[in-house]
């Protein structure tokens, strides 16, 4: 039950502050914030705010979960996202900003203890990151990686939360395994996954409530602090999301190949690429939830060789299916 009752307690509570949110949109008569206001008229990009507030909140209140200074650098960072993320939502900061709050916040993380001492490599053994120059530079770089991944997944409906939702999946799974053995991981996991699914009620296509900023931010930075407090099972989680991770190296590889800035919006994103080619937003985000789901699946089952392997596999077939995709395709037009 330490891990039923936090996932249905976050379910239920952002499920509900969802609902009231919208419902106090509509009323004329709902005496609303100028901020809110100005939310509202942006698509209603208070998803993500409703998520790290239930997942601050029942951590804040579980019993079975000790904060300590790993997990408090997990709400630490989640409230900074909170904060940076809805100032970027109301101003449209530029990418230079957004990526210096993305730095503060990966380093404010790894400073309260949101890092291993080791990850493991696949040829046997460990890198050891006891260098504190090192693991700063390794752990920034893997949060951006994921935040900037599922940020820029954000594009169709319940795109994001989707893919979030099932890395969770297999995280909370991982957190059992004999070599990992992490109860507090599967607590976070549970609630972090609660929170997801009430969001992804409303943010189902067509979407009624969107993440905005502080929810792809969030998702992103979650899943790379789980995966290191797991045990440091980078690898795992990796596969999980492994389709927008791919999906962001190829786009900013193209970028500069074409001599763009790697921050330029365009619609080369493969969810983009779908879209054109016909395919309906409820089935891209089945695509990539099933996927999400196989390959985080076979990542549980695989040694550190076999999701070497795997991720070869995956990112040949994703290869493959962008050329079949684009062939006598026009140029990228810009978009989000």
């Amino acid at each position: 039950m330490k891990f039923l009752l936090p996932f249905l307690y976050s379910f239920i509570i952002s499920t509900l502050a969802i609902f009231f949110v919208l419902r106090a949109e509509k009323n004329p008569r709902a005496q609303l914030s100028e901020m809110f206001l100005e939310l509202s008229s942006r698509k209603k990009r208070l998803g993500g705010v409703i998520v790290i507030a239930v997942f601050v909140l029942m951590v804040l209140l579980d019993r079975n979960l000790v904060v300590t200074r790993s997990i408090a650098g997990i709400l630490v960072g989640g409230l900074m996202i909170l904060f940076f993320g809805l100032w970027d939502d109301l101003k449209n900061l530029s990418w230079k900003w957004q990526l210096l709050f993305q730095i503060i916040i990966a380093i404010s993380a790894i400073s309260f203890g949101v890092r291993s001492g080791f990850i493991t490599n696949p040829l046997g053994g460990v890198f050891v990151l006891n260098n504190p120059v090192i693991y700063f530079i390794v752990y920034t770089v893997y949060f951006l990686l994921f935040m900037n991944a599922l940020n820029w997944l954000d594009g169709t409906d319940g795109l994001a939360g989707g893919v979030t939702l099932a890395s969770l999946a297999a995280v909370f799974i991982l957190s059992f395994k004999p070599e990992v053995n992490q109860p507090a991981v599967a607590i976070l996991s549970a609630m972090a996954g609660g929170a997801v699914l009430g969001f992804l009620v409303f943010n189902w296509n067509l979407a009624k409530i969107m993440a905005g900023t502080s929810g792809a931010w969030f998702f992103g930075f979650l899943l790379a602090s789980l995966s290191i407090f797991a045990g440091a099972k980078i690898a795992t989680v990796m596969m999980a999301a492994l389709i927008p991770i791919i999906d962001l190296i190829r786009v900013i590889s193209e970028r500069y190949s074409a001599g763009q800035s790697i921050f330029q919006k365009d619609r080369r994103h493969l969810h983009y690429l779908l879209l054109a080619r016909g395919f309906g937003q409820k089935q891209i985000f089945f695509f990539y939830f099933l996927a999400s789901i196989l390959i985080g699946a076979l990542a549980l089952n695989l040694n550190a060789i076999g999701k070497l392997v795997m991720m070869g596999i995956v990112g040949v077939i994703y290869i493959v299916l962008v050329k079949k995709i684009t062939k006598n395709s026009p140029p990228f037009p810009k978009g989000d």
